[in-house]
């Protein structure tokens, strides 16, 4: 089974990359547009540092107000005020005297002596967001009738820090979804194509062998469609054969039922009237006897026609091989047939080579095929007619050809001919030639492929010709 072909104007290999890159861009571009809108839902480092700097300012306010109220000098107090300004987060909490020298401090420091200098410049670095500054605030207050320094400080840091890994990872799930979205979309047409071929499929394979795929895809799913429409075609053609097939079997029941009780009873009949001699006189029963035997022949060519037949499909069959002159054969063969001829008004022309003619085969089964085509000629040419038999050598090859004019037939009837059992409407027309069962030409067929040779037909407004060929080397 050969399956069309059709030209690609772009594989589906190439759509799928082409699809996948085109949903990257699409994924990408995409997320780009969404990041622009929702960035600022997101913190950044100058969100965490301006934080920082009001949790600073905030504990100092806190420290100074809480400090003006301190009651005389509780140094128990003091520190109190001092660890609660420093606690939670990072933040440092100092009193310092004008030196630098630490009077309290919050849990988070561990320094003795601080240097107002340095504070005051890694504050001015931090308004730059210099990576490990710090930010410093200072209030001046009073401690036992002294100046003194409350300062509260903290690295500048990004606060929390895992909120750009959260955003990074929300943005990786982000173009994965789009991605997948945009590639389902982007080959939904296709896969609805796929399901419609796997449904008209599933049709075809529950036997509705008419069903046949609509698609304009120039790709692999285009050539499967078209498969798929041949398949379908050649299954319908197999099928529509086998019910003929099993039509003219029915029919070769029929008409072989009728085949044979039709001269049965003409033979019975005859024989009736024979066994009676006293109603009927010589002539009479002459003419009973003629029929009698012409009826038992013609019910013999029957059967030897379904003998035959079964024989050579069979499988078993063993030539007997020997050198013929077949042009010899054919002249004998011709002249049997010439009264047969005569009285349906067709003339039989012989077109032979003056030298014989020798070619290996069983004379049995040749003259078989030969009688079956010049049979069939004779039979189906119209009256008054020509059969012409042709015979022409070659230099591998013999060819033996019979044109003979008769009605037309169609181009069903034509490749119906050399089926088994077929048999033409015209072969129950009340003619006087044998009846067969429609196997003449399958027997000649099969007998000329047993010789290597085959059997060829064509027709052209009611003129036919059968070619047989056989080779000359045996």
């Amino acid at each position: 089974m050969r399956f069309p072909k059709r030209p690609f104007s772009v594989t589906l290999r190439v759509k799928l990359m082409l699809t996948f890159y085109g949903c990257f861009l699409l994924s990408a571009a995409s997320l780009g547009l969404l990041q622009l809108a929702y960035q600022n839902f997101w913190p950044n480092d100058s969100d965490n540092y301006d934080s920082i700097r009001r949790t600073v300012n905030e504990r100092l306010d806190k420290l100074d107000k809480d400090w003006s109220s301190l009651n005389g000098p509780d140094e128990e107090a003091a520190a109190s005020l001092v660890e609660r300004a420093g606690s939670g987060g990072k933040l440092r909490a100092y009193v310092t005297d004008e030196s630098g020298r630490v009077l309290f401090r919050s849990s988070e420091a561990s320094e003795s002596k601080l240097s107002l200098h340095d504070l005051l410049m890694s504050a001015k670095q931090a308004n730059h967001r210099q990576p490990g500054a710090a930010y410093t605030a200072v209030l001046p207050a009073q401690y036992r009738d002294q100046a003194v320094y409350l300062i509260v400080s903290s690295k500048l840091v990004p606060q929390p820090d895992k909120g750009y890994e959260i955003g990074e990872m929300f943005n990786f799930f982000l173009f994965i979804v789009l991605f997948v979205l945009f590639f389902y979309v982007l080959t939904w047409r296709k896969m609805r194509e796929i399901r419609y071929i796997n449904r008209r499929l599933n049709d075809i394979a529950h036997g509705e062998l008419s069903v046949r795929l609509t698609t304009k895809s120039r790709d692999e799913l285009g050539l499967v469609a078209a498969n798929i429409n041949s398949m379908a075609e050649q299954l319908a053609r197999q099928q529509e054969k086998e019910r003929r097939l099993e039509k003219s079997k029915m029919d070769l029941i029929t008409n072989v039922s009728h085949d044979l009780r039709t001269p049965l009873t003409s033979v019975i009949g005859y024989l009736n009237l024979l066994m009676n001699p006293v109603q009927t006189n010589a002539a009479e029963r002459e003419r009973y006897l003629t029929g009698a035997y012409n009826k038992a022949n013609q019910l013999k060519k029957l059967i030897d026609d379904l003998f035959e037949y079964t024989r050579l499909t069979g499988g078993e069959v063993k030539l007997d091989w020997r050198e013929i002159d077949i042009r010899h054969v054919l002249e004998q063969l011709v002249s049997e047939f010439e009264p047969i001829a005569e009285q349906r008004q067709i003339a039989i022309e012989c077109r032979l080579p003056q030298a014989p003619l020798v070619v290996l085969a069983d004379a049995e089964k040749l003259v078989r095929a030969l009688d079956n085509l010049l049979m069939n000629a004779v039979k189906y040419s119209v009256a008054p007619g020509r059969v012409t038999v042709t015979l022409s050598a070659y230099p591998k090859r013999a060819v033996i050809e019979f044109e003979n004019e008769g009605r037309p037939i169609t181009k069903a009837q034509e490749e119906l001919l050399f089926e088994r059992f077929y048999k033409a409407d015209e072969s129950r027309t009340g003619d006087q030639l044998p009846d067969g069962a429609g196997l003449g030409l399958s027997i000649a067929r099969n007998i000329a492929e047993l010789h290597g040779g085959r059997l060829a037909f064509r027709h052209d407004q009611g003129r036919f010709v059968f070619r047989l060929e056989l080779p000359l080397n045996g």
